[in-house]
């Protein structure tokens, strides 16, 4: 017997209020998973509530599904929790920048090294710069406080101003408008000088900031493209002032950070061409 179709498949789905639940569900869940980096740490339910903003009831019924879904570990000891090695291998499998990382790892230090800076290759994420990889010089005495993971505001470090100055008129306004409601201090800093920033990258293809992300530093950057899509990422170094002066960064730095970028954006397509993406 062939079954019978719904005469109005339409009334089976969610009503508008209940989609609207389940999408804050969601969100709220990968706020919750989100609060656990850079560096994963335990953190207990009234940790998380505090980091998220979600009520701590409302965080143990997550985290509980969570646990049970085999995305988060739990504790009995620490009454704490962290990630799973499964959220850890969506991660992996989700990354598209995992072939630029291996490719910049070792061309990141050498270049570190080279210039006696710390360098970084960063992705944008809401209004933040997520820090991919990171690379010291060994004879720096002073190193940027960031890591694999860190987050940089967008609108204070070279790396964020750099995409913001690559950025079409469209994606761009959208970007600032985001920005000047999630971070209105890097907003108030931006706003003036969004202009400069188009200027600085349409004749130069960098951008040099000065002691915008930390007093006493300056950086460099330069947008990555990727076989995904323009101005994916980022790559800047930085360093103190009175070893990485705007002079230094414009006769010499920025021209071999340009040189580092077309080589991994190179090797970058040809590796995709070699796999027929």
């Amino acid at each position: 017997m062939i079954p019978t179709m719904a005469a109005n498949p339409v009334a089976t789905l969610p009503k508008a209020s209940e989609r609207t639940s389940e999408v804050r569900v969601l969100a709220r869940g990968l706020a919750i998973l989100r609060a656990f980096e850079p560096a994963n740490e335990w953190r207990t339910n009234s940790e998380l509530s505090a980091v998220t903003g979600v009520p701590k009831p409302t965080v143990s019924r997550i985290t509980a599904n969570l646990t049970e879904a085999g995305y988060l570990l739990y504790s009995t000891e620490r009454a704490a929790y962290s990630l799973s090695t499964s959220v850890l291998a969506l991660g992996f499998v989700a990354a598209s920048h995992r072939n630029l990382v291996a490719i910049a790892r070792p061309l990141m230090k050498e270049f570190a090294d080279d210039h006696n800076v710390s360098v970084v290759l960063a992705s944008p994420d809401r209004d933040s710069m997520v820090c991919n990889e990171v690379a010291h010089s060994d004879a720096m005495l002073f190193t940027l406080r960031i890591r694999a993971g860190s987050r940089l505001r967008m609108g204070q470090s070279a790396l964020g101003r750099t995409l913001i100055g690559s950025m079409g008129d469209a994606e761009r306004d959208r970007t600032l408008a985001k920005l000047a409601l999630a971070d209105p201090e890097s907003w108030s800093a931006l706003h003036s000088q969004v202009k400069s920033l188009v200027a600085q990258m349409q004749r130069r293809q960098f951008c040099v900031a000065s002691g915008t992300l930390e007093r006493g530093t300056n950086g460099v950057a330069v947008v990555v493209d990727t076989p995904e899509g323009p101005h994916s990422f980022a790559l800047g170094c930085a360093a103190p002032s009175n070893i990485l002066s705007v002079a230094r960064i414009e006769s010499v730095v920025a021209p071999s950070l340009l040189k580092l970028k077309q080589r991994l954006e190179t090797e970058l397509s040809t590796g995709a061409q070699a796999v027929g993406i």
